[in-house]
């Protein structure tokens, strides 16, 4: 999305009309924050609970009020009854500075591979087989390997061009980047989900590791 103007989801853990609602108070934050001339240039963002999150960090983890957290980096700011305020800014790229301009209706199918004590090639060969154009292995804390018996098929995929991002399932860590290239992409800090909207997005630039690595290192 090449803008620089403030983008806003608003969430609600409870229906409207329930006990306890925290939509309205939520949508209001949102507006308010769309509107505070401090909120340009910094991307998009997600409001709940008076805290305004990256959309690149944060993530849902239960249903209550407080269930969306940023863990890896903490809320950019929050919104109080008197103002907007920011305490740090976004520095990976986004919105504006973004290289992307895909359609969503064209990006390719990219498919994540869990990681697990016995797991095999199986499932990497059924996303294969189902027209997976990438592939996001949700792989050991930290390093994000796969299993020794899923890395055959996985190798296999890299060299018929279909690109391998490895993420860090224990979700709280970036994974380091060899110095010598395997073949694999390391996708820095981000969950399996967001590396695969990540990779649908750089496919359509190419399948070189070198610059696959790139994008996951700036973005």
């Amino acid at each position: 999305m090449s803008t620089r103007k403030p983008v806003v989801v608003a969430c609600s853990q409870r229906k409207h009309g329930t006990l306890g609602n925290d939509g309205d108070r939520n949508l209001l934050d949102s507006v308010r924050l769309a509107g505070d001339l401090s909120a340009g240039r910094k991307g998009v963002f997600v409001v709940l609970n008076e805290e305004i999150h990256s959309a690149r960090e944060v993530v849902k983890t239960n249903r209550r009020p407080t269930g969306f957290h940023s863990d890896h980096s903490g809320i950019l700011g929050t919104v109080s009854d008197d103002q907007v305020t920011f305490y740090r800014s976004p520095t990976r790229r986004h919105t504006a500075d973004s290289e992307f301009s895909v359609p969503a209706a064209t990006l390719p199918r990219v498919d994540i591979v869990a990681t697990y004590a016995g797991a095999d090639g199986a499932a990497v060969e059924g996303v294969l087989a189902a027209g997976a154009a990438g592939i996001v292995v949700n792989g050991f804390s930290y390093s994000g390997k796969p299993h020794q018996d899923q890395r055959p098929s996985l190798q296999s995929a890299v060299a018929k061009g279909v690109p391998v991002v490895l993420v860090n399932r224990g979700g709280d860590g970036r994974i380091p980047v060899p110095e010598e290239s395997d073949g694999f992409v390391r996708g820095d800090n981000l969950t399996a989900q967001k590396a695969r909207v990540l990779l649908s997005l750089a496919l359509p630039t190419g399948t070189d590791v070198h610059n696959l690595q790139r994008i996951f290192s700036e973005y």
